[in-house]
Parts: C-alpha cells; structure tokens; sequence
C-alpha cells in the first residue's frame, strides 16, 4: 500500500513569503519581504483605464544597505510613504516593466513602518537601472519561425499557410479548402 503522507503535496511551501536584500531581488520574484528606506518620489502621474477608471501611479526609489530599486505604488499606497523614513514591504513581488526591474506592493502585499535603522544606504548599486529582459515576453531570433499568421509557421506559401487559392483543386469536398 502506498504511503498517502509520502505522496502529499505542500502547499504551505508555496505560499510562504521570504525576506530578501534589494540586490538579491531578480525578476519575477513572488512573494517577498523587503525592508527599505524611501530616497526619492517621483512625479504623480494619472492613467485611464478604457473602462473610464482614472488611477494615479507613482514611482518611489528605495534603498536598503544593499542597492536601490524602483517600487511602483498606485492609489492610496502613495500617500503613505514619505522619504526618509523605513518601510516593510511584506508579500510583495518584482516586476519587469520596459526592461526595468522593479518592486511592485500588489493586490496581496501589504506596506508598513518599520523600527530598522540603516546606517548607511547604497544608492549607487540602482537595480532598475540594470537592463533586464522580460521573462514573459518571447523573442524569436530564427525568420520564419513565428509568424504573423497566428504564431504558426512563416506565413506565406512556403510554409503552408498561404490564401486558399494556392491549395490544389484535387481534395475532395469535404475539405474546407
């Protein structure tokens, strides 16, 4: 008989957030835990959504004694950091956005106050200043290998995904072609 204990799988595992240092901090990351004081607050800016919804966005540069990196908060997130003072982000996940690496707080994370005092900070180390590749997006190095003809083949009569004159007229008429 086999062992139902053995065969278990461990979710706990896999929700269980994780402290890390800004510069340990890779793309995709999930579920993190970071302490940072806050060093700069970018410009507010304000985004549409097609379904009429206006959000504000706004990036904040943090620092740890490690290196610095963009963290993107929208909406009431903004108004409760301040520069200067410690902060922990808990659940929180790294991002790639336009070949940045960032921090995001998003739907499940949470941001507080923190008691840690850094004795100094690295802000030359800047992690969004690094060029990163987005893990999601693919790139195709090869012509031919995707093409525009939903993601199969070339496209064009080479590849067999040519317009339906260039089919044969021998198939038989069940053939959508």
């Amino acid at each position: 008989m086999l062992d139902v204990y053995k065969m278990s799988y461990n979710f706990e595992s896999q929700n269980e957030t994780h402290d890390v240092q800004i510069v340990d901090v890779k793309p995709l990351d999930k579920r993190l835990n970071v302490v940072f004081q806050v060093t700069d607050i970018g410009e507010e800016r304000e985004i549409s959504k097609r379904s009429g919804e206006t959000h504000r966005v706004c990036d904040f540069t943090v620092a740890d004694k490690t290196a610095s990196i963009t963290l993107t908060l929208w909406n009431e997130d903004i108004d409760a950091l301040e520069v200067g003072k410690v902060y922990k982000l808990s659940n929180g996940f790294a991002n790639v956005f336009q070949n940045s690496l960032r921090l995001s707080k998003g739907k499940f994370g949470s941001i507080a106050e923190d008691s840690t005092v850094f004795e100094k900070i690295n802000e030359d180390n800047n992690r969004s200043s690094e060029h990163v590749e987005d893990p999601r997006r693919r790139t195709y190095r090869q012509r031919g290998s995707y093409g525009s003809r939903g993601g199969y083949g070339g496209g064009g009569r080479s590849s067999g995904y040519g317009d339906r004159r260039s089919r044969s007229d021998d198939r038989d008429s069940r053939s959508r072609w």
